[in-house]
């Protein structure tokens, strides 16, 4: 029986039949995956941090959501997504799925696909309170402070996530694509705006993503967490025996 991924039976196997989008199919080759490959698709709910990662422009973080869109390769021939680099960990870009936005907002940090990078460590879930000028005060996960790009006065740019307290942060630019810049301003940033970091604090709960992942694995031990909207995209039929 055919499905899409999405409504596909959890921990049950299944063979990759279609996948219409060329665009998609052709990412999903380059990560290995084929028509007649073997999929498993997973039920618990993934536990995400923002990774700070050195690329050949110096260190960066990337947010969770973000690191689960990010595929590398690892000297020992595995590959998997960004977040699930261990401290330390060295590895090459193998593909990316997160737009053209965002792969342009990841170069201009050296992070690329071919290019090596080096996982530095996880980092825990924070909380940005943060002053929007004479418009009030609004909360950022480290996520969103993440992927706002900017400089303090005759600074050069960083990402929110480094900024210093009580002085005045100009937004440049927004590290993803037109919903992400639209969710962001809803917290009142914009670019060209500015912000003042207040404070840094525990988060008051788990950051995360609005959309859940559909996390699945390949009979090679690939692990990916696809976009609802991927998933759908993807035709499946159930195997048997199970993967």
């Amino acid at each position: 029986m055919l499905t899409s991924l999405f409504d596909a039976q959890p921990q049950t196997g299944l063979i990759l039949h279609a996948v219409p989008d060329p665009g998609l199919a052709a990412w999903l080759a380059r990560l290995g995956l084929h028509i007649g490959s073997r999929l498993l698709r997973h039920t618990e709910e993934a536990a995400y941090h923002p990774v700070r990662v050195r690329g050949e422009k110096g260190d960066m973080v990337v947010p969770a959501g973000l690191g689960t869109k990010i595929f590398v390769h690892t000297g020992t021939g595995e590959r998997k997504p960004l977040v699930e680099m261990e401290r330390g960990e060295k590895a090459y870009i193998k593909a990316m799925a997160c737009g053209s936005h965002c792969e342009q907002g990841l170069a201009h940090f050296g992070l690329e696909v071919g290019k090596d990078i080096e996982c530095i460590r996880l980092l825990p879930h924070m909380d940005y309170i943060t002053r929007l000028g004479s418009s009030g005060r609004t909360r950022l996960s480290e996520g969103e402070a993440a992927r706002i790009l900017g400089r303090h006065p005759r600074g050069d740019e960083i990402q929110f996530y480094f900024a210093a307290r009580d002085t005045p942060f100009v937004v440049d630019s927004i590290l993803g694509g037109p919903r992400t810049r639209a969710h962001l301003t809803t917290h009142g940033v914009r670019e060209g705006g500015s912000l003042w970091l207040e404070i840094i604090e525990q988060a008051r709960e788990l950051h995360k993503p609005v959309a859940a992942p559909v996390p699945i694995s390949s009979q090679g031990g690939l692990r990916l967490y696809l976009s609802p909207a991927q998933a759908r995209q993807i035709v499946v039929e159930y195997a048997s025996p199970a993967v």
